[in-house]
């Protein structure tokens, strides 16, 4: 409708929920609740034994994306059917099905969407409390009162809100899942039910400086396990350096980017300095064009 945006919208952040849930998880590592080194087998036996090929992928490896596990979200017609049909109602274990279910054994360490899946099924299992208590109830403790991770189907955000768009960029990068988006088209899809603890929090630009003030929830860890989340090691195929829910953005900066369809983000710290930056952009594919500009003010953050 023409309306400007404004640093008060509140935006769909995407995979930057990965930091919120990452950050759980460790804290259950330090409480002694969980260890780096659990694996699936032990953790969800039921689920090990319907997928035999899955037993031995450790907590660390999940957080880091090195356990091969595929991706749900690249399961051919997943994302059409989440797109096309935004009144589906999908639970985390159906989701958790289908990516398993989609291989008879582990893959290379690719950046994975079931991983955090089962990592938020972990956490429910370990405290009685699901995802989505655990990472409000963290964000509230922060004073964050514009963030949520919304149980699956709570779609409203707050006013005021961005509505999320597909334009060129976004329409041809959505064509590698098989979806054909209408160039100009508004997000149909339901982002907090296919998407749940991978990736459909919402946020705003100041709230989301909070969070990235705290090194995206490393500053809450302790110190010998807040420096092992930062440990960055090469994923799909070298493209992407990642630790514990967290990428190495180049220089001293780490951070997380986000994509749900129709917006894109990205939250960044810098470790040396405590500069911090965070991108919302209410269009699927205009994330790396934005950034181009945001390096003239940077050292070393490539895109």
């Amino acid at each position: 409708g023409g309306a400007a945006a404004t640093t008060a919208d509140h935006s769909r952040i995407g995979s930057v929920t990965k930091t919120f849930v990452a950050t759980e998880i460790l804290k259950l590592v330090d409480a002694g609740k969980l260890g780096l080194n659990d694996t699936l087998g032990s953790l969800m036996p039921s689920l090990a034994k319907k997928y035999p090929y899955i037993k031995n992928v450790t907590v660390a490896k999940m957080l880091g994306m090195r356990s091969g596990i595929p991706d749900y979200t690249e399961v051919p017609g997943v994302m059409v059917d989440a797109y096309m049909h935004p009144e589906k109602n999908w639970t985390a274990a159906q989701l958790i099905d289908i990516g398993l279910a989609s291989a008879n054994k582990l893959g290379p360490a690719n950046y994975s969407n079931t991983n955090y899946l089962l990592l938020g099924e972990i956490a429910k299992q370990i405290t009685g409390k699901s995802i989505f208590s655990l990472v409000n109830a963290n964000v509230a403790k922060l004073k964050m009162k514009q963030t949520k991770l919304p149980a699956p189907g709570q779609i409203a955000m707050p006013a005021p809100f961005s509505h999320g768009y597909t334009y060129t960029m976004g329409s041809a990068s959505l064509k590698a899942a098989g979806l054909d988006v209408p160039i100009g088209d508004e997000r149909k899809d339901d982002v907090t039910k296919w998407g749940q603890a991978a990736g459909s929090m919402y946020s705003t630009v100041a709230d989301l400086g909070k969070w990235a003030a705290t090194g995206l929830g490393t500053s809450e860890l302790s110190p010998a396990l807040a420096k092992k989340r930062l440990d960055v090691k090469p994923i799909s195929g070298g493209f992407i350096k990642y630790g514990y829910g967290m990428e190495s953005f180049g220089g001293d900066w780490i951070g997380h980017d986000g994509q749900a369809i129709g917006w894109e983000s990205r939250v960044a710290y810098n470790t040396k300095t405590g500069a911090a930056i965070v991108i919302l952009v209410n269009e699927t594919g205009s994330l790396r064009t934005v950034l181009k500009y945001v390096q003239d003010y940077t050292s070393g953050m490539t895109s």
